[in-house]
């Protein structure tokens, strides 16, 4: 079939049990032997969900009744790594999610946008969520004709993933994801991914205009302490340096200020020190890589940097409790 629509009809043998259900949403996978891929293959068979050649998905829970008793038994609580672009509209009900170590929660007129390679995990979910969903692998749907914007607006993103909507510009953004459902769903039409294209275009060029308008409101904001603005920049560099670096002394040296100082400004904006962040960093992305079954613990040992795979179990069990291996089986 030429654009890959599903109505929930494969049997649990024939796709991975990734939670797409009515009422609690976890965009988690419990058959973690295919986490490496983490594919939107993955949510091939679940209800009111429609592809576009295995590159561009569409999915609501509009209209499905609220079943938490049968959304608990996909409950994991383990992060996973995305490779495609995702965004969500919430239309009612709440989700509460942590992406790169921080919380968010997305709640009514608000969208929530993961970019490739962010860590989430879902933490929590109303049991009157309505959302939908957008998700596709890379940006050949947009084009690059305002490339600046676009740079900007993943920065901006990877500091403040969730952006409020108003009434009217939720309304626009629910009437082109419908338009895109119809076009992906017409048979025969020659030209759906140019309409998927420009429907992306205008999305994306919105998606512009709410972080202008964003970044307007948040001049009017006080001015964040010198604390903040230390734990900003701090964490900014944890993302980027805690797979090589899981020293205090690198991060403040980057800084220029001392390991001391920085904990004490970092413990003063967020009530946890310098440590704990890397720490919580390192063990986020061993968690991901552990649970993806993808790798060894000596390959993942490698990738984090650790001088043998006995100081990094070491680590690893310090922090959670459990061996890298024991918690690679449970």
């Amino acid at each position: 079939m030429k654009n890959g629509i599903n109505n929930g009809n494969f049997g649990a043998a024939d796709c991975p049990k990734l939670l797409y259900l009515p009422s609690k949403y976890r965009f988690v996978m419990a058959d973690t032997s295919i986490f490496q891929h983490l594919d939107l293959g993955m949510f091939r068979g679940m209800e009111h969900t429609l592809f576009f050649e295995d590159e561009f998905m569409l999915a609501d829970n509009f209209g499905l009744p609220a079943n938490p008793a049968s959304a608990s038994k996909f409950m994991v609580d383990y992060p996973f790594k995305l490779t495609f672009t995702l965004l969500l509209l919430c239309t009612q009900g709440s989700i509460r999610v942590q992406v790169n170590l921080r919380e968010f929660l997305l709640e009514a007129n608000q969208v929530l946008i993961l970019l490739p390679n962010a860590i989430g995990q879902c933490l929590e979910v109303s049991d009157d969520c309505q959302v939908a969903m957008i998700a596709y692998r890379d940006d050949k749907h947009i084009n690059d004709s305002h490339s600046d914007f676009h740079m900007l607006f993943y920065r901006y993103l990877s500091e403040q993933s969730i952006i409020p909507l108003s009434p009217e510009e939720r309304d626009e953004t629910l009437a082109i994801y419908h338009a895109m459902w119809r076009k992906v769903e017409q048979p025969d039409y020659a030209f759906t991914r140019d309409a998927l294209n420009g429907y992306m275009q205008v999305l994306a060029c919105n998606g512009y205009q709410w972080m202008l308008n964003r970044r307007k409101q948040m001049e009017h904001k006080p001015v964040e302490s010198r604390s903040e603005q230390l734990f900003e920049r701090f964490v900014e560099l944890v993302q980027r340096h805690f797979r090589q670096e899981r020293a205090i002394s690198f991060y403040a040296s980057q800084l220029c200020i001392t390991p001391k100082y920085l904990s004490r400004r970092v413990h003063e904006a967020s009530g946890r020190y310098a440590g704990e962040w890397i720490r919580d960093c390192v063990i986020l992305e061993a968690k991901a890589l552990l649970k993806s079954k993808a790798y060894t613990v000596q390959q993942i040992s490698e990738q984090l940097n650790f001088p043998n795979p006995s100081f990094f179990g070491k680590y690893f069990k310090a922090a959670t409790g459990c061996s890298p291996r024991k918690y690679m089986q449970e």
